[in-house]
């Protein structure tokens, strides 16, 4: 009797797919692998796709956006991490790929690590420079603080603001300082509070904690709202010991909340005693200019200039008349120069017989006697335009020029008058005008 032969199972593409997905799926649903990340990229879905590879073997990995959102740090190319998922099988191409939920930095802290990648990486954009850092105003009126609504850190800032000065008002901003949500609700709390017109500066933290307490403040989200606003941000995370990411951006740090209190808002009577200690100053320097001009002018109008001021021009007059003087005897010398040398064309005319040069020597003698005439007249124009000039040079000078337009100068007994107290009612006094003197009695005195 012949045995029957066994016939062998077959399978399509799709069931062989599916049973090694599955029994891939069972045996590795939870697992930790260590490697470096390779070939990572993020398209427009914010899924990360990358490769995870050793120095023999490589797997596909496949980090979904939600869960990409809620790492602490940020995964780059070269990165040797530690990350957990399951294994399955991407049925539509047969390769084997890991499904990752979590990744943390392979060695140093996962926290610790993300900090300094992104402390490194914000540096590197200028974010921590001096020059972006906006000064804390001199005088607050209103202060918004960014922080929870029931810790301790509040009551701090607001006791202190008040204590310091009372007349501060205070706008509170109450977020989530620590968990899941709390970087969003701080960055939008910085941006409403921009929005907010009369407020002249922030104030944005919370009190102290470990480093996942305080990690929504090392959150590039939260950076990235501090180095957009417009009013300057004090940043209060935690204690002295402790530093964020806030911190750096911040335009000045404060140790603590207590003390960011103190440095936003200064104590009101203190500056009221500064304030008039520099106004008593400013007075003092203003009279000393005052009594400093007045004796300069007092000096000024003591001259002899200002009590006799034909005095100033009769210098002026006696170099007048001594110019018009040198003019008149040049003229005078140059007009016998001349008749002396047309004497001698005469007489050498006289003797020379030759007839025919007579009547050359008759023309020669009516142009030289033409040319005499219009040179004199020549020099007496000029010599009368400068001397005209002389004249209004002399005028521009003369104190008379400043009586003409309208000033006087007032006498009593001889001395010049600059100030209404130097006489009193019922006194004479004379007043020089450009043509003129007036006798005048005073009738009243209106002080200066």
């Amino acid at each position: 009797m012949q045995q029957e032969e066994t016939t062998p199972q077959i399978y399509s593409v799709s069931d062989i797919t599916g049973d090694v997905k599955s029994i891939l799926e069972s045996a590795f649903d939870s697992v930790w692998i260590e490697g470096e990340i390779s070939n990572l990229r993020i398209p427009s879905s914010q899924h990360s796709y990358f490769i995870l590879k050793d120095n023999r073997c490589q797997i596909r990995c496949v980090l979904f956006k939600g869960f990409r959102s809620a790492l602490k740090f940020k995964p780059e190319n070269g990165d040797h991490v530690l990350l957990f998922g399951r294994v399955t099988l991407y049925e539509a191409r047969g390769d084997y790929q890991v499904i990752v939920e979590r990744i943390e930095p392979k060695g140093l802290g996962a926290l610790q690590q993300a900090f300094e990648k992104l402390k490194a990486r914000l540096m590197k954009e200028g974010l921590f420079n001096e020059d972006r850092k906006k000064p804390l105003p001199l005088f607050p009126w209103k202060v918004g603080i960014v922080t929870s609504a029931t810790g301790a850190a509040v009551q701090d800032i607001i006791n202190i603001i008040h204590r310091r000065n009372p007349k501060v008002s205070i706008l509170i901003y109450p977020v989530k300082v620590q968990g899941d949500g709390a970087a969003e609700e701080i960055s939008d709390a910085i941006q409403q509070m921009n929005k907010v017109l009369d407020l002249d500066l922030l104030i944005v933290g919370r009190g102290g904690g470990s480093i996942e307490d305080l990690w929504a403040f090392n959150e590039e989200i939260v950076a990235r709202a501090i180095s957009k606003s417009f009013l300057p941000v004090l940043s209060a995370v935690g204690h002295e010991i402790d530093f964020t990411i806030a911190d750096f951006v911040a335009d000045l740090r404060a140790p603590t909340p207590s003390a960011a209190a103190e440095l936003a808002v200064p104590i009101l009577d203190e500056k009221i005693k500064k304030i008039n200690t520099l106004s008593e100053q400013l007075l003092v320097i203003l009279q000393n200019k005052i009594k400093k001009h007045n004796d300069l002018l007092n000096n000024l109008m003591g001259r002899r200039f200002f009590k006799d001021p034909i005095y100033i021009t009769q210098p002026q007059i006696q170099r007048l008349d001594d110019l018009n003087n040198r003019l008149f005897r040049g003229l005078d010398q140059w007009v016998l120069l001349q008749s002396q040398k047309l004497s001698g064309i005469v007489h050498q005319l006289v003797h020379l017989s030759p007839t025919k040069n007579i009547d050359q020597l008759r023309e020669k003698r009516t142009l030289l006697s033409h040319l005499l005439v219009k040179n004199l007249q020549s020099r007496i124009r000029l010599n009368h335009e400068r001397f005209d000039g002389v004249l209004k040079n002399l005028h521009a000078l003369s104190p008379l020029a400043i009586l003409d337009r309208g000033y006087s100068i007032t006498n009593f007994h001889g001395k010049a008058l600059t100030q209404s107290d130097q006489v009193k009612e019922g006194e004479s006094i004379n007043v020089h005008l450009a043509k003129g003197q007036l006798r005048c009695t005073i009738d009243k005195i209106i002080p200066f």
